[in-house]
């Protein structure tokens, strides 16, 4: 298992990117979610910096697309990951959550309540955005795609104001 550092060309704080077993396991804003759940499965990541990262390992490589993909969609070249993910972490309904995550198109949002709707648990709206709140990899599961009925922008493990970026972001009002 790996960790890796990624820096946004735009105005965003540092991402910190792991991948176990040749799959992105997490993608965290600078905060400590991820560690927390490493710690809970006992598992310890290798740091290496995004200079030194190679092809020739499978994680390392991993990595390597990753960062890749980033740039490309900090770019506005970018509306689609296509990335192996490492799931395992979640449940049954949270992993469902999440891949109804990935449907939702680039520069658009839905409720909490639609989101329910389309995993057809239509009153489960505050276990979706519990499950959202529990993505280890963020941006890439596009949780930053939700907000509240009210289209106020609800919350966001990286902060309102990433959120808040992302979806101006992919919206066209962020270069």
């Amino acid at each position: 298992m790996i960790t890796t550092h990624y820096y946004p060309p735009i105005d965003l704080p540092m991402i910190t990117l792991t991948v176990k077993d040749g799959r992105l396991l997490a993608l965290d804003w600078y905060n400590n979610k991820t560690a927390q759940i490493f710690d809970k499965l006992n598992q310890h990541a290798v740091f290496i910096k995004q200079a030194d990262l190679k092809n020739d390992d499978k994680n390392q490589s991993i990595a390597l697309q990753v960062i890749t993909q980033l740039d490309e969609y900090f770019n506005g070249e970018r509306m689609v990951f296509e990335l192996p993910l490492d799931l395992s972490h979640g449940t049954d309904f949270q992993i469902k959550v999440w891949q109804t995550l990935c449907q939702i198109p680039y520069g658009q949002t839905i409720s909490y309540k639609a989101l329910a709707t389309m995993i057809n648990k239509p009153t489960a709206h505050r276990a979706c955005a519990n499950a959202n709140g529990k993505n280890l990899i963020s941006l890439i599961i596009p949780c930053h795609r939700v907000i509240a009925s009210d289209g106020t922008l609800g919350g966001y493990t990286g902060g309102v104001d990433i959120k808040e970026k992302l979806l101006a972001l992919e919206q066209g009002y962020l270069t």
